[in-house]
């Protein structure tokens, strides 16, 4: 009897302690995701209407650790990066296919 109630308890620790993280997880994402629309739509001047997908990230080992990904409708096959954290901006981009494409072709790169 003893036994199976530390096991219950201990059961119910780990448990908290996963869906706390995931909650935190999911509760950054929706912040990364409210903070690079807010820089697209009010610093840069997109319209919503112009992005074709928007999707908040996690990356465990990578950085920057939350990212959104960008998809414009203007191009469709191009996936752009943001940063979600102070320093707003565009960091990256890659084609969805995998080709190189010249910074110069791209319509809505912007390096700064």
């Amino acid at each position: 009897m003893v036994k199976t109630k530390k096991f219950l308890i201990i059961l119910t620790i780990i448990t908290f302690i996963i869906f706390s993280s995931v909650a935190i997880v999911q509760f950054k994402k929706h912040l990364a995701s409210d903070k690079v629309m807010q820089y697209l739509t009010e610093v840069k001047g997109y319209k919503e209407s112009e992005i074709l997908t928007f999707e908040s990230k996690y990356t465990f080992f990578g950085i920057p650790k939350y990212h959104v990904e960008v998809i414009f409708k203007n191009e469709p096959s191009i996936v752009y990066l943001y940063f979600a954290n102070d320093l707003n901006g565009q960091f990256e981009f890659y084609e969805i296919d995998g080709k190189t494409i010249p910074t110069k072709d791209l319509q809505n790169y912007d390096p700064a």
